[in-house]
């Protein structure tokens, strides 16, 4: 999608360095944020877009 990590962690309620973590294989997410992992690779660059920008707000 092009996100950076701190985007993604925006969007997953997580911090940038549990993005991080996941990424360099350090930790594995919690069994609880798989399903908003699974709704953020289902959403289009739009819907990510947007999102992003109500949060920024």
């Amino acid at each position: 999608m092009g996100l950076s990590a701190s985007e993604a962690a925006s969007l997953l309620g997580v911090s940038d360095q549990s993005v991080y973590k996941w990424e360099s294989g350090k930790t594995r997410p919690r069994a609880s944020q798989f399903a908003s992992i699974a709704a953020l690779r289902g959403m289009s660059k739009k819907e990510a877009a947007s999102r992003l920008d109500v949060s920024a707000r």
